[in-house]
Order: structure tokens, then C-alpha cells, then sequence
């Protein structure tokens, strides 16, 4: 492989952090990689109902959220965390 100086020593700097060669580094890089490839086909059949991968991100498909006041939500949240600081 032709790597650029830059990647080479990003390459060694990790590796040795990890206490592994460079070229162990890239094979397990390497391997992992192809393995998220593969997966989202045969992962998609595993995940519960309503969750699915796209584009290597998990999304849950809900109903419409347009009646949540989500300012409501965040000022709730907002004063929870003000009572649980003054009760400490």
C-alpha cells in the first residue's frame, strides 16, 4: 500500500498507544470496517420494530411529534434539575 507520510505516522502513534504493531493496527482497522459493512443487511432483521439503519445511523420511525411542546419539555426538564441541585 502507498500511504502518505501523515497517515503512516497517525498509523504508528495509534498503534503504539495500543500496543500493537502498525500492521496489526490496519488488519484489525481493516476488518473491522468490512464488518460494519456487512452488517446493516443482517442486523437490520434483529433490530425491534420501528428501528432501522440509515446511512450507518440508527433512526426510530415514531408518529408525528408536531403536537409536543418541546419548549414545555425543556423548561420541565430545566426545573427538575434546579430541584435536584437545591435538595443537594
Amino acid at each position: 500500500m502507498n500511504l502518505s507520510p501523515a497517515l503512516q505516522r497517525a498509523i504508528a502513534q495509534i498503534a503504539k498507544s495500543r500496543g500493537i504493531s502498525p500492521e496489526e493496527f490496519i488488519v484489525q482497522t481493516l476488518a473491522e470496517k468490512v464488518g460494519s459493512l456487512e452488517m446493516p443487511e443482517a442486523a437490520a432483521e434483529s433490530f425491534p420494530t420501528g428501528l432501522k439503519e440509515k446511512d450507518g445511523i440508527l433512526v426510530f420511525e415514531t408518529d408525528s411529534l408536531n403536537d409536543i411542546d418541546f419548549n414545555a419539555l425543556i423548561a420541565q426538564s430545566r426545573n427538575e434539575i434546579s430541584w435536584e441541585e437545591t435538595r443537594l
